[in-house]
């Protein structure tokens, strides 16, 4: 019999930036979404033990879900529906079955913020956030998303406008960022440079474009909807 941390994931595939605790992490999730329990039952697993863990300073379990998910992608095949969105997909078509499942209905509503904060968050690597985006079919969390976009939109024009009306005035400039640091859950007070709401609405859009390819999204959001002037 295995023990539940047996190393089904090889170690040799485990990225260097990966530490001992997100490896175990992994392996714990891998062997419970390869379990065949019914499918409620590991949503609810990974449901209770996120309530563990509330610190905003810490990663909980529907953000290692979320890490988990990002590597099994990265370590995959590549799934190009054109070549200006190429992103990834997981080799294991079964597990894949699974997550996708557990995103669109069983973890819902609780991990729509965490997917937000994943996707307002990867700033270095944002093409990557389309490994996520193929997995989601959810209207609801479809919407979150383009509701998302439009705020950090929004947020770009208001503070076009401010320096329109404020000319060489500085004051005021910092609060352009804060809705972009609450759904990264950073601190009002950090560097602004990863908190852009013109980037942060650029990535959004990104991840929207191919949704779009993917889903019928006419009920949410149209081409026109996704301009990020003239709005």
């Amino acid at each position: 019999m295995k023990d539940s941390f047996h190393p089904e994931i090889p170690t040799d595939d485990i990225d260097e930036n990966y530490n001992i605790e997100e490896h175990t992490t992994f392996v714990n999730l891998h062997n419970l979404l390869k379990s065949r329990k019914p499918i409620d039952e590991i949503a609810e697993k990974i449901l209770d033990t996120n309530l563990l863990g509330m610190d905003i300073e810490k990663k909980d379990t529907i953000d290692r879900f979320l890490d988990f998910i990002y590597f099994k992608c990265k370590t995959g095949v590549p799934h190009i529906i054109s070549l200006a969105y190429p992103s990834q997909r997981m080799s294991d078509k079964e597990l894949e079955k699974v997550i996708i499942e557990l995103i669109n209905v069983h973890l819902f509503p609780e991990i729509v913020f965490p997917i937000l904060k994943f996707m307002a968050r990867n700033v270095q690597n944002s093409d990557t956030n389309l490994y996520l985006a193929y997995l989601i079919n959810s209207e609801n969390i479809i919407k979150s998303i383009y509701d998302t976009f439009v705020l950090f939109r929004t947020d770009t024009q208001k503070f076009i406008d401010f320096k329109k009306l404020n000319a060489g005035i500085k004051s005021g400039e910092e609060d352009r960022s804060l809705n972009v640091k609450r759904i990264q859950q950073f601190s009002s007070h950090t560097d602004d440079r990863f908190s852009s709401p013109l980037d942060a609405a650029c990535r959004f859009k990104y991840v929207l474009e191919y949704i779009a390819m993917n889903s019928n999204v006419e009920s949410i959001y149209t081409k026109e909807d996704l301009k990020l002037s003239n709005f």
